[in-house]
């Protein structure tokens, strides 16, 4: 994975996380810096496991199932560290428009 690839996933992330907690009335994100660091854990997981993980050329879909499950794991593992209130919905949207992102955008950058 590429840095250009890990900033658009923290990006996107990121975005995600900040839209959804104004939208979602069961998800709050506050301060901004807590999106961020949502950000920056998503990504990080999601480039640990793309680049030592795998190690090869992988599919699109495979993109989306890997942010999808690892979006899922982080926003619960912060939710138990951090200040984000989630509520099973919020969570389950959140995971899945990352991976929808990351599995219409990645041709994209490669």
């Amino acid at each position: 994975m590429s840095w250009r690839r890990f900033g658009f996933k923290f990006a996107a992330a990121f975005f995600v996380i900040l839209g959804l907690g104004y939208l979602l009335p069961y998800f709050s994100v506050l301060p901004v810096s807590t999106a961020a660091i949502a950000g920056l854990t998503i990504a990080g997981l999601i480039f640990f496991v793309e680049t030592i993980i795998l190690k090869k050329e992988v599919l699109p879909f495979t993109h989306g199932l890997i942010s999808f499950s690892l979006t899922l794991f982080g926003l619960t593992f912060l939710k138990i560290v951090t200040t984000i209130d989630l509520s099973w919905l919020g969570l389950l949207l959140t995971a899945l428009i990352i991976g929808l992102v990351d599995l219409i955008i990645p041709s994209t950058l490669k």
